[in-house]
């Protein structure tokens, strides 16, 4: 099962773990967002002491904040992120971020506000942003909208080009990704932006160099959801930059192989070494 299409699925939390190790029971909390009034939930992991970090894991399409949270699925690859974080003292938060946004300027600039809020309640922390699939796309195009924000970046099988992806979905048979390309369109001309403006500003591929913070990239080459092309010419566009990414490429995975098959304490300690 897909990654999107398992969002599909009732999401609960508590399913019964792989691993021995009890993991706490989240906070769920809410902001209200200055930019429309909606208020958004989360869900909030803490350690035993004072935060050393923060990790906000963006969800995917069709997903909401519980994605992030639920043991058992996807080969446990949120079960054992949640346990990866536990030892290191950071917190893990999963958010809402207003639907099938992919990153759009009103999710921008809600996601900019729930990172100043995690940001103002631990100071000096840094903050990494992970996602998958429209998450991954997402954490990418907030992390070169808003480097100020972000600390370390984690993509797994992103559109890093959402430009050339757009025309993708749209031109796609697939009832999923004629949805997805509607998502898009939709939430990219909200309030009044231009599509063709929004897609070139949001492409990471296109804006490589905003991209400062150390970035882990995994992509399976026979991903037919998201092409892999776009993320192998953001890769080498990144290192010749000599930007700090660590980049797995999966020989015949799918869509989901980075997500199930992701090595947390690799991705992690990659992206919080430079500190």
């Amino acid at each position: 099962m897909s990654m999107i299409a398992a969002a599909l699925s009732t999401v609960v939390l508590g399913l019964p773990a792989v691993t021995q190790v009890q993991l706490p029971q989240p906070v769920r909390e809410t902001i209200n967002r200055s930019c429309d009034g909606s208020c958004w939930p989360r869900l909030v992991q803490l350690p035993d002491g004072d935060p050393t970090a923060i990790v906000l894991y963006l969800h995917g399409h069709y997903g909401d904040e519980y994605q992030g949270m639920t043991e058992g699925i996807y080969n446990d690859v949120f079960g054992r992120l949640r346990r990866e974080c536990l030892p290191r003292r950071w917190a893990y938060v999963t958010a809402h971020y207003g639907g099938n946004t992919w990153m759009g300027p009103l999710a921008e600039e809600g996601v900019a506000e729930v990172v100043e809020a995690l940001r103002a309640r631990w100071p000096g922390r840094p903050l990494y942003l992970i996602g998958g699939s429209m998450g991954g796309t997402s954490a990418l195009i907030f992390a070169q909208r808003r480097p100020d924000l972000v600390d370390g970046v984690v993509a797994l099988c992103p559109a890093a080009d959402i430009q050339a992806y757009y025309e993708y979905a749209l031109t796609s048979a697939d009832p999923t990704l004629a949805n997805i390309a509607s998502a898009i369109r939709i939430h990219y001309t909200e309030d009044g932006h231009d599509l063709t403006t929004e897609l070139a500003g949001r492409s990471t591929l296109l804006r490589a160099d905003r991209l400062t913070m150390p970035a882990v990239i995994g992509h399976g080459d026979a991903d037919s959801v998201i092409p892999i092309e776009p993320t192998r010419r953001l890769v080498q566009a990144l290192r010749g930059l000599g930007s700090l990414v660590l980049y797995t490429e999966y020989p015949g995975g799918g869509h989901d192989k980075p997500v199930t098959d992701v090595d947390w304490t690799a991705a992690l300690d990659f992206v919080s070494a430079r500190r």
